[in-house]
């Protein structure tokens, strides 16, 4: 059996173990079919973004672990749980600066100083193991210019070239496998900001779980490859990220059609693309 044959034979074992979970747990029934959040999350736990942002009270709220707990490994030496982290971080800097540019100053100042104070410090220890120097400089410059409220332009365009310039040098199945716990913190996050009416509750949150699919968006567009079987699971990375992007409406609505089903779904179609290839 060829590898493109496996993928496609993995990815319609995934659609009708999909619809068996939804029956079994009372799914959503969207359309797609396909998007039970328990049993399809289950290869990697999600990951609730927890504590909040502590000493700068911004008031988040969350349960479980924190949004840089990782199912991978050590940042230091899994390439899986190191990428996540850094998309994590860039996923913040892209809320930011969508609100910011949108003029909603205020709202998006929480975003830029959160990776700097939260998740910075769950990446920091992997820097020295892989002989890099971090980019904590940066972000205090981004930080800084967004406080002053003015342009942000070029600190914003430095501190995603940063962040791009550590991301290591690996194959497209372990960048899919982050962009799949990626969209797992985003479906938490979800979860969290948005009622089961659709009454978005959590503007903070809601707002990183659209941060992240970007960033996912924008890494799995960074994949070079000449392989068929990469290039499908990364069309179909696109596929599901482009529809789990369709429950925003921008990012200051009240409320939504969306469901974080359709994000777990993602997450788990994709991480079934990655493992198709390994």
């Amino acid at each position: 059996m060829t590898r493109r044959l496996k993928l496609m034979t993995g990815l319609s074992t995934l659609a009708a173990a999909s619809a068996l979970a939804l029956t079994g747990c009372g799914g959503e029934g969207e359309g797609e079919g396909a998007e039970g959040e328990v049993d399809l999350a289950s290869p990697i736990a999600g990951e609730a973004e927890g504590e909040g942002l502590g000493a700068e009270g911004e008031g988040e709220g969350g349960e479980g672990e924190s949004e840089g707990a990782s199912a991978s490994g050590d940042p230091a030496t899994d390439d899986v749980a190191y990428l996540k982290l850094l998309g994590l971080v860039r996923g913040h800097l892209i809320a930011f600066y969508e609100l910011y540019q949108s003029g909603s100053k205020d709202m998006a100042r929480m975003h830029v100083k959160h990776p700097e104070s939260e998740l910075y410090s769950d990446i920091a220890p992997a820097f020295g193991a892989r002989g890099q120097s971090g980019f904590a400089d940066e972000l205090t410059a981004l930080a800084n210019a967004a406080t002053a409220g003015g342009d942000v332009e070029a600190e914003y365009s430095a501190a995603v070239e940063a962040i791009n310039a550590h991301a290591p040098a690996t194959n497209p199945a372990v960048v899919l496998l982050s962009v799949s716990e990626i969209i797992r913190v985003a479906a938490d996050e979800f979860d969290i900001g948005v009622e089961d009416d659709g009454a978005i509750s959590n503007a903070h949150e809601y707002q990183d779980a659209y941060g992240f699919l970007v960033a996912s968006r924008d890494m799995i567009a960074g994949i070079d490859t000449n392989d068929v079987n990469a290039s499908d699971a990364i069309n179909l990375a696109h596929e599901q990220i482009e529809l789990a992007l369709a429950s925003f409406d921008g990012l200051t609505a009240e409320t939504t059609e969306g469901r974080s089903s359709t994000l777990y779904g993602a997450a788990a179609r994709i991480e079934l693309a990655a493992r198709g290839l390994m």
